[in-house]
């Protein structure tokens, strides 16, 4: 199998239909033509030295570029390592020489990133090619093509992804061909099917499994028609949903929020399909604003780049409570609450989400005392808290590293932060433990509240001795001007630690 099968696979009557849109130059490529140009690229790459084995890494912004790069490395059986094109060319060391990838195809510039000496970002031996450079070698046929794509071993290592690392050096993900079919087969069957007369927007990054997996396979099996846009722009996106027809919407929730503040943006979402979020948990209010605006529900699913993404998805419903992640295959994937002892609880108790499936992992690459440590019993030990209910439906609570311990009590910043959301005055709060001499830790929140708002830390305070328990209320409230967000939108909770957001 490849990753390119689904692409190479698809109907004879669907190759003239648009298969990609850059949104960001306004290149559009048919099915026929995407096909050509991962085949052309692939050559390339093979007549350059790369075949199977070989780790290739990819660097770029959400273009056409991307997902030709990604196809034509599959196509050629190379491993795609897909990095964050925010990786500064310091950063880069550490990926490349983690993968052991022999080429770079990125978005800066090559002979800069080579340098000199000491200096240079990217030692030799490894090839650089730019973005300029990859669009050259696609539109040209290469001296000899490849006729069909390599063929896969189901537990081959075909792509590399690397965690977010905020609390330790990132890990690379190993993912197979096994995991992209069966990922495809729970979206399919959980969440959202297409027609080649469906338009998704993709303007999360392509290079995290999001965009690269959950939204692109799904689309092209059904013929649908991919515009990728290089980054969230509230107006843009709905000059694109008008001009593209764009039927399903993808991102975070703070790109949701920001549109609900545009009234002028709400008109071009209601001819929307659907809308769908993942990567942060929904504030209960901005899935209600957007039932009542927009008119349908905000779609929401919970999964890691460890189960090749999505596993738990609700879907045409508001969450019951913040966290409330819905149903799963349970032919398809397992999920279990697991305690401390790895043994599996009941209905509405508290513990690791566990997820078992052939969607998950291989490993992390180069780490085998922590992968033993993730599979541990078969299962891969999420490092998120939450319980199932009666249903079987799955709730998100937090991450376990966020639990603050105060003095032996463990304490949810998930449930401070819902506390915190619900006063009128708070766009967005985030809760973190620091350390206290006296109880271990206790809790610091950050809040987003306009400057006007007339809200101050003891009126919040007060607010929260209503609705918590004391040992939750927060010791200090930092107010900020905006919460500081990595590549997917999430907030940076170690930035707000550091300092990096305050505003009084």
């Amino acid at each position: 199998m490849n990753y390119g099968d689904w692409l190479y696979g698809v109907r004879e009557e669907w190759l003239d239909n648009t298969a990609l849109v850059d949104a960001n130059d306004g290149r559009r490529f048919s099915y026929r033509e995407l096909q050509a140009a991962a085949r052309a690229l692939a050559g390339h790459l093979r007549a350059l030295g790369y075949g199977p084995g070989d780790v290739i890494a990819t660097h770029l912004y959400n273009g056409a570029e991307a997902v030709i790069a990604h196809l034509s490395i599959q196509y050629a059986g190379g491993t795609s390592c897909l990095l964050d094109p925010l990786v500064t060319p310091q950063g880069l060391a550490y990926y490349l020489q983690d993968s052991d990838a022999r080429c770079l195809l990125t978005h800066l510039d090559a002979d800069k990133l080579h340098g000199a000496g000491d200096s240079a970002a990217v030692a030799d031996p490894i090839r650089v090619l730019s973005a300029a450079q990859i669009a050259d070698l696609w539109a040209r046929p290469p001296d000899s093509a490849l006729a069909e794509p390599h063929k896969f071993g189901e537990d081959d290592v075909a792509a590399i992804f690397y965690t977010s690392g905020t609390t330790s050096q990132p890990k690379g993900v190993m993912l197979s061909p096994r995991s992209f079919r069966s990922l495809f087969r729970i979206f399919i069957r959980s969440c959202y099917t297409y027609t080649p007369e469906d338009s998704l927007l993709c303007f999360v990054p392509f290079s995290h499994g999001y965009g690269s997996k959950a939204i692109f396979l799904p689309c092209v099996h059904f013929g649908a028609k991919l515009v990728m846009l290089r980054s969230f722009q509230p107006y843009k996106v709905a000059e694109l949903v008008a001009q593209e027809k764009i039927t399903h919407l993808f991102g975070v929730p703070s790109h949701y929020q920001q549109l609900l503040r545009r009234d002028e943006l709400i008109a071009p979402l209601r001819n929307l399909k659907a809308a769908f979020t993942a990567a942060a948990l929904i504030k209960l209010e901005t899935a209600q604003e957007w039932q009542e605006k927009v008119g349908f529900c905000l779609d929401e699913g919970y999964g890691l780049i460890e189960t090749c993404t999505g596993v738990a998805f609700r879907l045409r419903s508001l969450p019951e409570r913040l966290g409330h992640m819905g149903g799963y295959p349970d032919d398809l994937v397992e999920i279990e609450i697991v305690d401390e002892e790895n043994r599996i609880l009941p209905a509405n108790q508290r513990g690791e989400i566990a997820v078992r499936g052939p969607s998950v992992m291989l490993g992390y690459l180069n780490r085998p005392e922590e992968t033993a440590r993730a599979l541990s019993g078969g299962w891969f030990h999420t490092g998120d808290m939450g319980y199932k209910d009666e249903r079987g439906e799955l709730f998100l609570t937090g991450r376990i590293k966020d639990v603050i311990n105060i003095a032996g009590i463990k304490v949810a910043p998930v449930e401070i932060e819902a506390a915190l959301n619900e006063h009128p005055a708070v766009i967005e709060s985030a809760v973190v433990g620091v350390p206290d001499e006296t109880y271990g830790e206790v809790v610091q929140a950050f809040v987003q509240a306009p400057v006007d708002a007339g809200i101050n830390e003891r009126a919040l305070v007060l607010y929260l001795q209503k609705k918590l328990m004391s040992f939750q209320v927060p010791k200090r409230i930092t107010f900020v001007e905006a919460m500081p967000r990595n590549n997917m939108g999430k907030i940076d909770k170690n930035a707000l630690r550091d300092g990096r957001a305050d505003r009084d």
